[in-house]
């Protein structure tokens, strides 16, 4: 990372970013319906059973700069200090087993 704002890497999540995310969520992370989810036990493992999703916009770019999910409350940010894009935070997350979330 550098100093200089237009040298530093937007670690923000694009709109299309976001809407992938959703797709993601609808079917392999909801609370209602009929699941893929339920196809094996290891996806069954891997459920985060998402309510809610509340991301936070910047208005100057357009993307979405932290997001946190409900009811387990888990947060991602995409500022100071971060060095590994939004998206792939919450990526990794979803596609992790619940046994290893804290």
């Amino acid at each position: 990372m550098t100093d200089k704002p237009e040298e530093r890497v937007n670690l923000a999540m694009t709109r299309e970013g976001f809407e992938g995310l959703m797709n993601q969520i609808t079917n392999f992370h909801h609370f209602y319906g009929p699941k893929p989810i339920y196809d094996s036990p290891e996806a069954r493992s891997r459920c985060k059973y998402i309510k809610y999703v509340r991301p936070n916009w910047d208005m100057r770019d357009g993307r979405c700069f932290s997001i946190r999910f409900d009811p387990c409350g888990k947060e991602f940010h995409s500022g100071y200090g971060e060095t590994v894009p939004l998206y792939d935070q919450i990526v990794e997350w979803l596609n992790s087993s619940r046994e290893n979330t804290p």
